[in-house]
């Protein structure tokens, strides 16, 4: 038996696992949260259950997830260029498979996976709908593709709920991704990789919230789907930036170097990383941003869920900014 609206979240120290976190709290929820980092501290998490755990402990999760209604699974390795395969595959799937298991054991009634829209890597036409072909060009998005298929196996051995959302570009105070576009603009520092014209849809934190509070609150016609999670609109990559500039009243960046440029910088700043142990502000990986078509349908999620992107990326980028002058998180 589990309590009704009490939720574990995993990787609840991240932006989004934060945010989250946060948001049940205010709302009444029990919150039980865990991550292998320690949680920012707010008025909002003085009551969250909060437990310094890896999702690979066993043992520990059991207890976790001991009378919990609903799990909102977001740890995950991700922007750790330093990981290896292995890290990948050992949270991103194996450990996902394991806390489906332990969540049926448990009795939770709904498990919610957040995947990533990486798993469809560039997209040939977009917008894509969920049933778009999938192409993950990294280890992140190949082993958040692996870890949907192998949740959606688990649920099926042990007849769990599962809904799978996959985010877009989130974005919102506490990214670090977005932080770095706001100080790059601001020191005159941002420049593109090509021509900046590949697409991108970003969506505001809140609004990635809601739709994950829809998910756990929907009916049970949504279990073993998988939704699209974007805001209201796709655009390029130069008209966001240039969005973010106009927001921060800065001069719109005009630099742009050739792939190859951006490629050697890259390689180069991963080399740097694993002498110095701290994350680069570039790596291989940036490439995508400035190359992929990131356009997505999210039609099923507003049919199934009542999901309505409301905020607008000018909106989105002023709240952010007002909240980091605030000193809120």
């Amino acid at each position: 038996m589990t309590d009704s609206r009490t939720a574990l979240v995993t990787g609840a120290a991240g932006f989004i696992g934060a945010h989250l976190t946060r948001r049940l709290a205010r709302e009444g929820w029990s919150v039980r949260a865990v991550d292998v980092h320690p949680m920012p501290r707010g008025p909002e998490t003085g009551g969250v259950d909060f437990r310094l755990v890896d999702i690979r402990d066993r043992a520990a999760m059991e207890r976790a997830l001991n009378r919990v209604d609903t799990v909102f699974n977001l740890a995950s390795v991700h922007l750790d260029v330093k990981a290896s395969s292995a890290e990948f595959e050992s949270v991103n799937v194996r450990a996902l498979q394991q806390l489906v298991e332990l969540a049926h054991r448990s009795g939770a009634r709904r498990f919610i996976q957040v995947s990533s829209v990486g798993v469809y890597g560039h997209v040939e036409h977009p917008p894509a709908a969920e049933d778009a072909p999938l192409a993950p060009q990294n280890d992140y998005e190949r082993t958040k593709l692996a870890g949907e298929i192998a949740a959606t196996a688990a649920a099926q051995d042990y007849n769990v709920d599962l809904v799978i959302l996959r985010p877009a570009w989130v974005y919102g105070t506490g990214c670090p991704r977005t932080s770095k576009i706001i100080s790059a603009l601001r020191k005159g520092r941002f420049f593109y990789i090509g021509d900046g014209r590949n697409l991108r849809h970003p969506v505001y934190i809140e609004d990635c919230l809601d739709a994950m509070v829809a998910a756990a609150g929907a009916g049970v016609a949504v279990g073993r789907r998988t939704f699209n999670v974007a805001g209201p609109r796709w655009m390029t990559v130069e008209q966001m930036v240039r969005t973010f500039a106009t927001v921060l009243r800065v001069k719109p960046p005009t630099l742009h170097v050739p792939r190859w440029a951006g490629l050697a910088a890259g390689w180069s700043a991963e080399r740097v990383a694993g002498l110095t142990g701290v994350n680069p502000p570039i790596s291989r990986r940036t490439l995508a941003f400035f190359e992929n078509d990131n356009a997505f349908s999210t039609s099923a999620a507003r049919e199934a869920l009542g999901f309505k992107p409301r905020t607008e990326l000018r909106d989105g980028v002023e709240h952010t900014i007002a909240a980091t002058a605030d000193g809120a998180q």
